[in-house]
């Protein structure tokens, strides 16, 4: 999956051409409890919302690559099978040993891909439907005290602290978009600056590939890793 692909799918990411059927997530709070999960149809989503997830997705689209076989079930039911789910934030909460709260959200989509010439003029021919998943898990945290304006009091007062989920931290793309098609056989992930520690190592999606390279599994740089 190389930057011209990464693009391809990344200018989708507007509110008149994005086409993410459904999006679920699940709060996890410091002592990995589930707090609460979602599950909505994203085109349904109120604008705020809308691009406020849309954002998150898009940060997902850069970093390396990865694998993961369990994820084939999880994309054939489009999100709507629970138990499946119930068992992905069990092993990505089993796997992220992250000290505090963190939002785990995964969205659905399927790109019909057009034909192209070899000059990159787009013909109105499709060569396939590419139909992925995209993860990304986000740190959520209180903010700082201080003081700020209460407008109910019309006064200045101590500010209310809420708590806010920030950028993705940990990320992936399943399967690969390699060439401007399908790749069964790849994950592309992401991992920012490291602030915590993963149990089975740089990433959550590569916790039951127990196979992998060690040194392939703590390298930073972009790496294709094959079935």
């Amino acid at each position: 999956m190389n930057k011209k692909d990464i693009l391809e799918i990344k200018r989708r990411f507007k509110k008149e051409a994005c086409t993410f059927t459904r999006m679920c997530g699940c709060y996890v709070d410091a002592d990995h409890n589930k707090i609460t999960k979602i599950g909505e149809t994203f085109l349904n989503l109120e604008d705020e919302e809308f691009y406020k997830y849309l954002e998150i997705a898009k940060k997902v689209l850069s970093g390396t690559i990865g694998r993961q076989q369990f994820l084939m079930g999880l994309r054939e039911s489009k999100l709507k099978n629970d138990d499946l789910m119930d068992t992905f934030y069990d092993m990505i909460i089993d796997s992220y040993d992250y000290v505090g709260n963190y939002l785990i959200l995964i969205f659905h989509d399927a790109y019909d891909v057009m034909t192209k010439t070899s000059d990159n003029d787009k013909l109105d021919e499709s060569e396939e439907v590419y139909e992925y998943l995209l993860c990304a898990i986000c740190p959520v945290n209180l903010t700082k005290p201080g003081l700020g304006y209460r407008e109910d009091e019309n006064r200045i007062g101590p500010r209310i602290r809420d708590w806010v989920v920030g950028a993705p931290d940990t990320g992936f793309v399943f399967p690969a978009f390699t060439d401007r098609s399908t790749d069964i056989h790849s994950v592309m992930f992401i991992q920012g600056i490291p602030r915590h520690h993963m149990r089975n190592s740089w990433n959550p999606v590569l916790a039951a590939v127990p196979s992998l390279p060690q040194q392939k599994r703590n390298s930073p740089s972009r790496t294709s890793l094959k079935m």
